[in-house]
């Protein structure tokens, strides 16, 4: 696989260059992320399918658990420093040492936080599975593959931003599109020998984890030179930075998974694996909203003042137009989505409208954000505001909706994702005005 989308990129790259509208670099970047991204997203999605069919309920239940937690506690871990990096590099990409220390400075940060996020994973993650009835050594395994997916993330967070920030896009997708097919197929082996289960699947994941953050910080040592340890005033700059996000990083990485947690929480087994299973469809956002932050975000931190509105509109159109083609599709044909997470979940046709129009929102929300990052549009109110109106929208719907529903989860999901477009808006106009 990983010579195939090498052979692929090259080959597209020489045939766009032979015309002459097309010779510039921006051409080559985004060639070298649709197909990069798109072979990665393929992998992800027909792992995540398969799993689904492969797994009874009950594991599915088990693995995607396992997932929420694994993905809120990277997002406390982090904490928003490694998405900085990029932003306060700014335009000094070839200061290697510059690179470097701002590196040093997010993982100072990120190993101190370690020790607290892990500590409450060890705490809450038995006590929510707990009503489950789930056996222990499962709960024991699972915890296992959570920290250490947690432990060696930070390779990953922090050096693909070196290559990132050089537009190395090729190393990037090689290295995640290698290591995802040899995950798929470890995946494929354990089913094969009838093996295949909750705690297998999330080990699976961690191997990736670690052999991709490895490679990441391989090829970035060209870009980087880290310090033995960062500067003062290095970590004072990130601080600062990202002091006015803080509360709305912490809010939103429970949030991202907020969804899972409550049907854990009110619901039954089966429900955790129904909205698991509607949530992997989701993932047909995932090339765009990559592209947010990979193309999108980069792209506006660099533009001049003058003009800027009229390409953010420009951008915001594309993205509406798509979210609404992607809509109808899944109003039209729900039997397509259906097929793709299995009969056991057939039941589940009324609310694929419901699921799409989500995560239609959650895209717009998404690239918004991205775009308002990187123009450093960062006030102290922006938390404020999302998180009372995300609490207030979720309080009334526990006292007034029977959460323990797939269908009714799904509808709060809608109503908050409509909230964080309205947010972003907000934000979008409050940071032109100050432009």
């Amino acid at each position: 696989m990983q010579t195939i989308v090498a052979n692929l990129l090259q080959n597209l790259t020489v045939k766009l260059e032979k015309y002459p509208l097309v010779t510039g670099g921006r051409i080559r970047l985004i060639t070298s992320f649709i197909v990069g991204q798109g072979a990665l997203q393929l992998l992800q999605l027909l792992t995540g399918f398969l799993l689904i069919r492969w797994l009874s309920i009950e594991q599915y239940a088990q693995y995607s658990v396992t997932l929420a937690f694994q993905s809120t506690a990277q997002m406390l871990v982090e904490l928003g420093f490694s998405g900085a990096v990029v932003a306060l590099v700014g335009p000094h990409i070839n200061d290697k040492k510059r690179i470097g220390n701002y590196i040093k400075a997010g993982q100072f940060f990120r190993n101190r936080f370690f020790f607290f996020v892990g500590g409450a994973c060890i705490f809450f993650f038995p006590l929510l599975t707990f009503q489950h009835n789930w056996p222990t050594y499962i709960t024991v395994l699972l915890l296992i593959c959570i920290l250490a997916n947690l432990y060696y993330s930070g390779n990953i967070s922090y050096y693909s931003s070196p290559l990132l920030i050089h537009k190395r896009m090729d190393d990037l997708y090689r290295v995640q599109v290698k290591h995802s097919g040899l995950r798929f197929a470890l995946i494929g082996v354990f089913h094969l020998a009838a093996l295949l289960n909750a705690w297998l699947a999330a080990f699976a994941t961690t191997l990736m984890t670690i052999a991709n953050g490895l490679s990441f910080k391989k090829k970035a040592a060209t870009y980087v030179e880290e310090p033995g340890s960062a500067s003062q005033e290095v970590r004072r700059e990130m601080l600062d930075y990202i002091k006015p996000i803080m509360p709305g990083i912490v809010f939103m990485a429970f949030q991202a998974q907020i969804i899972i947690f409550i049907i854990s929480i009110f619901g039954e087994t089966k429900n955790i694996a129904e909205v698991a299973a509607l949530g992997r469809l989701g993932q047909i956002f995932l090339m765009l909203n990559v592209a947010g932050s990979a193309l999108v975000a980069p792209y506006f931190a660099r533009q001049p003042r003058k003009g800027l509105v009229r390409k953010f509109f420009a951008i915001l159109s594309i993205a509406f137009t798509l979210a609404v083609l992607i809509w109808i599709f899944s109003a039209v044909f729900p039997e397509v989505l259906i097929f793709l997470i299995g009969e056991k979940y057939s039941h589940l046709k009324s609310e694929i409208p419901l699921l799409v129009s989500a995560s239609c929102l959650a895209f717009l929300s998404n690239l918004m954000w991205s775009i308002a990052a990187s123009r450093k549009w960062l006030w102290w109110w922006m938390p404020a505001l999302n998180i009372g109106g995300v609490l207030f929208i979720q309080i009334l719907a526990v006292i007034n909706m029977d959460l323990s529903t797939t269908h009714n989860v799904l509808v709060l999901s809608l109503l908050v994702n409509a909230f964080a477009v309205i947010h972003k808006i907000i934000i979008s106009i409050y940071g032109f005005s100050r432009t």
